[in-house]
């Protein structure tokens, strides 16, 4: 059940579609949009982990993309392989 909190923050669907809409047009507003979800993400570390598997699992491309960047981030190091994540 949900509060009247959360009731009053409930989109419609024409509200989503008009949001959806809004970041397909504005690479801005996507971009502001996907930074405030990460960071949403990376503050509890459960959902980090279920969001990683979520890319890994269901956005191959993007994950692909992340690890071969990890990969060409960690080869430019010149740090010693035990100190890389620090």
């Amino acid at each position: 059940m949900q509060s009247p909190a959360q009731k009053e923050q409930a989109l419609t669907p024409a509200e989503k579609e008009r949001f959806f809409q809004a970041l397909e047009n504005d690479q801005h507003l996507f971009k502001e949009t996907l930074e405030v979800v990460l960071n949403l993400v990376v503050s509890d570390p459960k959902l980090t982990f279920d969001v990683a598997d979520f890319i890994e699992s269901d956005f191959r491309n993007l994950y692909l993309v992340i690890m071969k960047k990890v990969a060409m981030d960690r080869s430019n190091d010149s740090t010693l392989g035990c100190c890389r994540d620090i």
